[in-house]
């Protein structure tokens, strides 16, 4: 588990890369004259420090990919920002990609700011050989001489250990591990500042899952960038997060060092994930947490884990509690943990 070896002192905390405020971003639809809301984030604020990696956790349907997407700005219909603000320190102003100018999303795509995204087959072009890939997204931002970007190239391979030869395959020559180092390379060629990577080691075996996320954590050290790290998978975020935010049902509910997360649970929800990873020498049987994740479309009134919840009241069903500090740093919305968080 980290020991937040990363963290910035108190200068860089006043002045964080990311700033999200108060978020909504919803799927509106309209068939038949009926419409229909899905509000898959709503309302949520957190911040990233300058040279971190800050974990997003949370059950499949949460709101994890829906909240990257807007703040990566890959705002597609019928997806809408409808609230809130996202604000990056090398793009300030506009309260989000979303709204900036065409030409300073492409100035600062891949330059500042890249994308790994889930799955690699998503990002490289099947029919073009992956050299073509590193031209297409790098060479506009470094420029130069072409024979110096191709051995920029070809060291930075290196770097998560790729023979140069890979650069004269194309993506279905590759095996999954090695699909994915190139994904990696692409996103982080460029030395960007802020990097999102969304479950980049889905599908990998549990050796090239380790490899992997050693090169993301040896790169972004070397290159003091920040990471926006998104899993569902609790003993990943252990390996490599310096802090934590669980995500429930399109809300945060509890943020805090992912050390303290992991000693130090605050939530139900979040103590359930904690205590259904699997230990060395317990063989004791896990309990399933009861229920099913709210229909969005519908969420249930308050607090939206409540219908779930074990500390339920019946303040839960009628008040949306807020993040409240727990502890210095241990931000927490419960009730039942922080008896008075309304907003």
């Amino acid at each position: 588990m980290q020991a937040n070896a990363g963290r910035p002192d108190g200068d860089q905390e006043a002045q964080p890369l990311l700033s999200v405020r108060d978020l909504q971003a919803y799927y509106r639809t309209s068939h038949s004259g009926v419409r229909r809301g899905i509000r898959a984030v709503d309302g949520v604020s957190f911040k990233v420090r300058r040279g971190e990696i800050y974990g997003l956790a949370g059950e499949s349907s949460s709101g994890k990919t829906t909240l990257i997407k807007s703040i990566a700005g890959a705002i597609r219909p019928p997806l809408e920002i409808v609230g809130g603000s996202i604000e990056f320190a090398f793009l300030p102003g506009y309260g989000g990609l979303h709204r900036a100018p065409r030409e300073d999303v492409e100035r600062i795509r891949w330059r500042h700011l890249s994308y790994i995204m889930q799955g690699s087959m998503s990002v490289l072009n099947p029919v073009r050989r992956i050299k073509s890939s590193f031209v297409d997204f790098a060479y506009p931002h470094i420029g130069g001489n072409r024979t110096q970007f191709e051995q920029q190239v070809v060291d930075h391979l290196a770097r998560v250990k790729l023979d140069p030869s890979v650069l004269a395959a194309f993506p279905h020559e590759l095996s999954g591990g090695m699909r994915q180092r190139v994904a990696l390379a692409l996103a982080t060629i460029c030395r960007p500042g802020f990097v999102i990577a969304d479950e980049p080691t889905t599908a990998l075996d549990v050796v090239v899952q380790k490899e992997v996320l050693g090169m993301i954590r040896g790169i972004q050290r070397e290159t003091g960038s920040s990471v926006l790290f998104v899993t569902h998978d609790m003993g990943v975020h252990a390996h490599i997060t310096d802090r934590l935010a669980i995500m429930y049902a399109g809300r945060l509910v509890e943020e805090a060092a992912t050390a303290e997360i992991f000693r130090n649970p605050q939530h139900p929800y979040t103590k359930h994930l904690i205590s259904s990873l699997p230990r060395i020498g317990d063989d004791a049987p896990r309990q399933g947490l009861g229920g099913t994740p709210p229909n969005l479309a519908d969420p249930p009134s308050g607090c939206r884990f409540h219908p779930r919840c074990p500390l339920a009241s019946e303040i839960c069903s009628r008040e949306v509690p807020v993040m409240r500090e727990a502890a210095a740093g241990h931000r927490v919305a419960c009730f039942a943990v922080i008896k008075d968080n309304k907003a």
